[in-house]
């Protein structure tokens, strides 16, 4: 592989393009809840990249902020590997920053509102609200519920986005507590005030466990109030709700750092699933 290419895998893998794919599928699905299938346009389309270039950004941000800690929890990460530099993994966030941001001058105000509100908190979590206990957690998992009211901005009605957005809250902040037990040994180290590190790792099982519970719990409401269609209820069943009920009993049982890191990875795929059902739900 040339020293280009090896350099472009390198930003491609600081941006964490799945999360990114996430973000983009999140805001036309918020699309599509407020307005129908087929309405989403160019608005839309502008929006998802938006949220894609500034999920982005905040990941290389976020990276550039915690480059001590991930010597210890993840090295082989761009930056501690030695594959980007400080500094270009700082221009190249602030770069994706400018360009999610502006483009939402391209759609309407709330566009607008919305990349700004995003881009300053995905700042201040990387700075300090992720070394703060339960706040840094909340505060990921509000910006993954705002991409799908975004999809409503875009097609200037919020109306169905409520209800994905409290489904991906739930389910991410339950995610990123997860993570936090995974990432102890460096956040300890580098004095990071997450729950894992203040409270311990069973209080951080213990509230991530509350949170997979309240997705479960939440998850049949939609169809109990036939907002989705019968489709909805088997897909999140089988493939949300037992999927985490599996994942609890692998947590409590064991919350070791290897085992958190598991299923917080598998979480990330089965957000997919979530998404999916959602969709299902909603066909005519």
């Amino acid at each position: 592989m040339s020293a280009s290419m090896e350099k472009l895998t390198a930003y491609l893998e600081l941006s964490r393009p799945i999360n990114g794919l996430i973000a983009f599928i999140s805001v036309f699905l918020g699309a599509m809840f407020a307005r129908g299938i087929g309405l989403a346009g160019m608005d839309t389309f502008i929006v998802a990249i938006s949220a894609l270039l500034i999920l982005s950004a905040g990941n290389g941000f976020n990276d550039y902020c915690d480059h001590e800690i991930d010597r210890i929890n993840k090295p082989q990460r761009p930056i501690p590997s030695g594959r980007i530099k400080r500094h270009e993994a700082l221009i190249f966030s602030l770069v994706l920053l400018g360009l999610g941001t502006g483009l939402g001058f391209l759609v309407n105000r709330y566009a607008v509102a919305i990349a700004t509100f995003v881009s300053c908190c995905l700042v201040v979590y990387a700075v300090w609200l992720k070394r703060t206990p339960f706040a840094g957690n909340l505060v990921v998992g509000l910006l993954t519920g705002l991409t799908f009211i975004a999809g409503g901005v875009a097609v200037a009605s919020i109306r169905g986005t409520l209800v994905p957005a409290t489904f991906a809250f739930l389910f991410t902040t339950a995610r990123e507590i997860v993570k936090d037990i995974e990432d102890i040994e460096g956040d300890r180290q580098n004095n990071a005030r997450t729950i894992a590190v203040l409270w311990g790792k069973r209080a951080a099982v213990c509230i991530a466990l509350c949170f997979m519970f309240a997705v479960i719990a939440f998850s049949p409401i939609p169809y109990l109030l036939n907002w989705y269609s019968w489709c909805y209820l088997p897909t999140v069943v089988i493939g949300v709700d037992l999927v985490l009920i599996y994942f609890a009993i692998r947590l409590w049982r064991d919350a070791s750092q290897e085992n958190s890191a598991k299923i917080q990875r598998w979480m990330k795929w089965d957000i997919f699933v979530g998404l999916g059902a959602i969709y299902l739900g909603s066909l005519p």
